[in-house]
């Protein structure tokens, strides 16, 4: 779609691998301020959050350009930090989406096939599910975790 793809995550050694999943541009949430660097690209034009943190969310909102849309997929406990003015100067717009009904499934899986897109997954025998419950509680999981059966 002619887009430059900016992936912002926490710590530089994501971001090799964000380039490699195809992010054009890298930014390191915890090495300055984001809005500010995503300004200096050009300014968003869309955000996509995948995040739990409305911090983390509300943090990129600035970094909005003109008629940028800050759109939310994941689930934050507390409420977002946004001040009026803050979506009027530049006539910004934040969105939600709650995915999982049957129509995006079908719309997902349906991409994959098309255009053989495949899960990464770490995959771990039943018996060491204990290893790979410690693994995904501690936030050292990559992607998802699949537990088998030896047959």
């Amino acid at each position: 779609m002619g887009f430059r793809t900016v992936a912002i995550a926490r710590g530089q050694e994501k971001e090799p691998l964000a380039r490699k999943l195809g992010a054009d541009h890298y930014i390191d949430g915890t090495d300055g301020d984001v809005a500010k660097q995503l300004q200096a690209l050009g300014g968003a034009k869309v955000v996509l959050a995948t995040v739990t943190d409305a911090g983390t969310m509300s943090a990129t909102i600035d970094g909005l350009g003109r008629r940028g849309e800050l759109v939310i997929v994941g689930v934050a406990g507390e409420p977002l930090k946004v001040g009026g003015r803050q979506l009027l100067n530049g006539d910004r717009k934040i969105y939600a989406h709650s995915s999982g009904a049957a129509l995006d499934t079908r719309d997902t899986l349906s991409f994959a096939a098309r255009t053989g897109v495949r899960a990464w997954t770490e995959v771990v025998p039943l018996e060491d599910m204990a290893t790979a419950l410690e693994k995904m509680t501690s936030g050292k999981a990559r992607f998802r975790m699949v537990l088998t059966t030896s047959r």
